[in-house]
């Protein structure tokens, strides 16, 4: 496999602004620590474990959805994130919303 294009910390910050312009929410970051760490998890999940594509993009959900790191949207822009990362390694997602209503839901949960 060729190594994934990986999504960046500004990638986020950006699908972030989009999520509150399309869907409304509060603006602002709670905690930049946090919010980096998210974004970097999958590429040491990547390196260290050789994750597949799938498990990378679950990656960015999981840990974006858990650090909390902004103020409002955080579902939102960890799914987009996620969805991100796919497209622009070749992956199309086609998905319905209630189904990635229903995995975000699932990780906001750590079911």
């Amino acid at each position: 496999m060729t190594e994934p294009v990986f999504i960046t910390l500004e990638q986020v910050l950006r699908l972030h602004e989009q999520s509150l312009s399309a869907y409304g929410g509060i603006g602002g970051i709670r905690d930049s620590g946090g919010l980096s760490s998210a974004v970097g998890q999958p590429l040491n999940d990547y390196f260290y474990g050789q994750a597949d594509l799938f498990a990378i993009a679950a990656a960015y959900a999981f840990h974006i959805a858990q650090a909390q790191a902004f103020l409002d949207g955080n579902k939102r822009t960890a799914i987009t994130a996620a969805l991100s990362f796919l497209e622009q390694n070749g992956v199309p997602t086609k998905t319905t919303t209630t189904v990635l209503y229903d995995a975000m839901i699932g990780i906001a949960e750590r079911a």
